[in-house]
């Protein structure tokens, strides 16, 4: 166990976390906040961001979705999670992480933002339909990826930013709350070429 300290000199938290350098965690504390941010939780309150190193403090209510096994292949691609299966995630060894995100910080990070619908890969028939339904079949579009649901901007794009996918995901909700009632926003991150 180690210190984990946060927030300003006058308001400081500390808390005892589990030590980095015990990669191999429960799936279950390796997760994605509704924000998007992939996460490996330490303590009851606090998270520590898988692409930025960053800590934070973390409430129930900032719980996205559980991590699928696409994003966790994203997050072994580039050095973060050595292996994972239905019930582990091997983390690198806090030093390799440190390189990743040391590297992270010098090269600008492009996030391509998604719906995750929650859906089962059965439910496209009645996801798709509901697009059409709503008119938004020409300029939103349904696949599937982990055995889920997931939608997408026009011809497959991700959404700019954050708030145009929050915005979509308000909109399919107040829609239809029966279907995108769990629907939560994921993304893909990649490093800008120039």
């Amino acid at each position: 166990m180690s210190k984990l300290c946060l927030g300003s000199k006058v308001d400081r938290m500390c808390v005892n976390v589990m030590d980095e350098t015990n990669s191999d965690v429960p799936r279950s504390r390796v997760f994605v906040l509704l924000d998007g941010t992939f996460v490996v939780k330490w303590s009851d309150h606090h998270v520590q961001d898988l692409l930025t190193g960053q800590y934070r403090h973390f409430e129930r209510r900032d719980f996205g979705a559980p991590i699928t096994d696409f994003e966790l292949n994203q997050l072994k691609q580039v050095g973060i999670v050595e292996q994972f299966d239905k019930e582990r995630v091997s983390l690198s060894p806090s030093p390799q992480r440190s390189r990743f995100y040391q590297m992270n910080a010098l090269h600008e990070r492009v996030r391509s933002y998604y719906l995750n619908t929650t859906l089962a890969p059965r439910r496209l028939t009645d996801v798709e339909a509901c697009l059409m339904r709503l008119g938004m079949d020409d300029e939103l579009e349904a696949r599937l990826r982990d055995d889920f649901i997931v939608i997408w901007g026009e011809f497959g794009r991700g959404f700019h930013d954050f708030d145009e996918a929050e915005e979509v995901r308000a909109y399919l909700l107040n829609q239809m709350p029966e279907l995108f009632a769990e629907t939560v926003i994921a993304f893909v991150e990649t490093t800008r070429r120039d």
